[in-house]
């Protein structure tokens, strides 16, 4: 294996390493009475889809050796931190809420050890993991993230079977897999199918002569359309200020969209699917509206799907200009696609960032803000532009 390829498959075989230990611990028969003892100084992290109007909850567990447990849970409209005490049982850990404390969650529950990574989350048959964190860990995971989104997407640029190996084959092959998570969410399912669909029709622009039709120009445009849709009536759904904000910011993205009619595959040896129209000004709007929204949404993803947005950003615009539409897709298809295989990797190495009802509603904002001027100058450029017509 030459030296240039090492250096583009490094990083993915890095990322299988890390998918292939989180999948070790699951096997590890480990004393429990020995973890439970050890439990103390250690923190830890788990996400399970909430109920309408919640989003995606992100728990985190900082146990201390005076049987306290700081509990911190987030969701789509609210950030709760409580200390708690915790003790061990027969069934595992226990962790009560005293009179008065907002969250409950864990009451009643039962806390048992899987392995010395993973404690099971039971109650009512439902459930989920809680991982042990590790930092550097954590921000290698999401480092990997993006440098492997970032070469999966030059591989699909440059290598033209791997496009329907990954967005043809795979997405069919691997449903048994997906199905056996405890993936549930709806609008987890919707994103995966709607940006493979995505990347499946881009492939079919670049390399058949569906890319010479109206239509396909016109569903490339739709399915951003579609994406940044389904996000927004998320937003709407969850009713919160912040979110109502952003999902606003999300309609200017849709109608602010220009010159998909001008979508085409160039004569390159990559076939790139071009998007003249596309402004570097829209992509960093639409950047800040998609990171608000999972902030908002999904507090356990937000710095992975960080990280995706950027995998798509900068080749679009420090490799080659105007293939940002292609990138996202690609990017985005593949991340989920990888969440979707191993959610064990991105809800163990969660990094979380600062969050609370007042950082909120400023994102909100910022969001509204930014895709609010930009359709001030697109809208002012188009009326100073049908007038300079009419008086020709």
């Amino acid at each position: 294996m030459n030296i240039k390829a090492r250096a583009l498959f490094s990083p993915l075989i890095a990322l299988l390493l890390l998918c292939y230990s989180g999948l070790s611990f699951a096997d590890t028969e480990v004393d429990t009475h020995e973890v439970y003892a050890v439990m103390a100084g250690d923190v830890w992290q788990g996400t399970r889809d909430g109920k309408p109007g919640e989003g995606s909850l992100f728990y985190r567990l900082e146990f201390a050796d005076n049987n306290q447990v700081v509990v911190i849970k987030q969701s789509g409209g609210s950030n709760l931190t409580e200390t708690q005490y915790w003790k061990n049982s027969p069934k595992g850990v226990v962790i009560q809420s005293q009179e008065g404390q907002f969250i409950t969650d864990f009451d009643d529950a039962t806390l048992s050890m899987v392995d010395g990574e993973q404690i099971r989350f039971t109650l009512n048959d439902e459930g989920f993991n809680i991982h042990k964190w590790y930092q550097f860990r954590s921000y290698a995971h999401v480092l990997l993230v993006l440098i492997g989104l970032m070469i999966i997407n030059e591989i699909c640029r440059r290598v033209k079977w791997s496009n329907y190996l990954f967005w043809f084959v795979l997405p069919v092959i691997l449903i048994p897999l997906w199905s056996s998570y405890e993936i549930s969410y709806w609008f987890k399912w919707v994103k995966l199918y709607s940006v493979v669909g995505a990347a499946a029709l881009f492939t079919l622009i670049r390399y058949t002569k569906v890319g010479d039709m109206k239509w396909a120009k016109f569903g490339a445009a739709a399915f951003l359309a579609i994406n940044i849709s389904e996000a927004v009536m998320q937003d709407f759904s969850m009713g919160n200020l912040a979110n109502i904000l952003n999902a606003i910011g999300g309609i200017l993205s849709i109608i602010t969209l220009a010159g998909w009619a001008k979508i085409f595959a160039d004569k390159s040896k990559e076939r790139d699917m071009i998007w003249p129209a596309m402004t570097t000004f829209w992509i960093v709007a639409y950047d800040v509206w998609n990171i608000v929204f999972v902030y908002l949404n999904f507090p356990g993803s937000a710095t992975a799907q960080m990280m995706v947005l950027v995998a798509a950003t900068l080749p679009a615009l420090l490799i080659k200009k105007g293939t940002w539409l292609q990138a996202r897709a690609f990017t985005l298809a593949a991340s989920f696609m990888y969440y979707f295989s191993c959610p064990f990797m991105y809800e163990s190495n969660v990094v979380p960032l600062p969050r609370n009802d007042e950082l909120m509603l400023a994102a909100g904002a910022f969001s509204f803000i930014i895709n609010a001027v930009y359709a001030y100058v697109f809208f002012s450029k188009k009326y100073t532009h049908t007038r300079l017509m009419a008086s020709a």
